[in-house]
């Protein structure tokens, strides 16, 4: 990494909700900037202010395409809000035909367990919990678990689940890698859809 890039990124950490940032060039020679927030600002907001601030230091050649913004919940946030879902535990099982899943989830004293099979544990793990959120929801069409992926982000290993609703939208969730692999895909997943549904209510927002 070059001294510039270095301090482009000192530049950027002064922004009180990035909490990580990468500048690099890609092979095509491409400056881009990769960067983990909270949640208390809009990513669109953040790349103009990023954007804002790296020209006010004479950085010009940068674009808003080149910039990617990983927004993780706090715990704190995510308990803030009495109609999200919780983690309430989860367990795999290795068979012959792959990985069974069981993740359960909790809203109040209420307790929605999903089952789900898969090739590996974190898509296994993905899967029951979508069936957990399903079973919250209590409606005739399904939210479906559509992908995963593992990125790095300002040296941050992060899990981004995407997942399928009735309108066939994707939604994307994610979550920082802590403790462990299977705890991490459940956040991520419960981060795609407390964005964008009321559980208490079944409705979007």
């Amino acid at each position: 990494m070059t001294e510039e890039f270095k301090n482009y990124q000192q530049v950027i950490l002064r922004i009180p909700y990035i909490k990580s940032v990468s500048v690099f060039q890609d092979i095509d020679y491409v400056t881009r900037v990769q960067i983990l927030s909270d949640g208390s600002q809009a990513p669109r907001h953040i790349i103009r202010e990023v954007i804002s601030l790296l020209r006010s230091y004479g950085f010009d050649n940068i674009s808003s395409e080149a910039i990617t913004v990983v927004q993780i919940q706090s715990e704190d946030e995510l308990q803030r809000s009495a109609s999200r879902l919780q983690i309430a535990g989860f367990s795999v099982a290795h068979t012959a035909s792959g990985v069974d899943a069981t993740c359960r989830l909790s809203r109040g004293e209420r307790i929605f367990e999903g089952h789900g099979q898969g090739a590996t544990i974190p898509v296994a793990i993905a899967i029951a919990t979508v069936g957990a959120v399903n079973q919250a929801l209590a409606q005739l069409e399904q939210l479906v678990f559509h992908g995963m992926e593992m990125t790095r982000v300002g040296g941050i290993e992060v899990v981004v689940i995407t997942i399928a609703d009735p309108g066939e939208e994707i939604l994307a969730g994610c979550g920082v890698l802590r403790d462990t692999m299977e705890d991490t895909v459940i956040r991520a997943t419960l981060d795609a859809v407390n964005r964008r549904i009321t559980l208490y209510s079944g409705q979007k927002v």
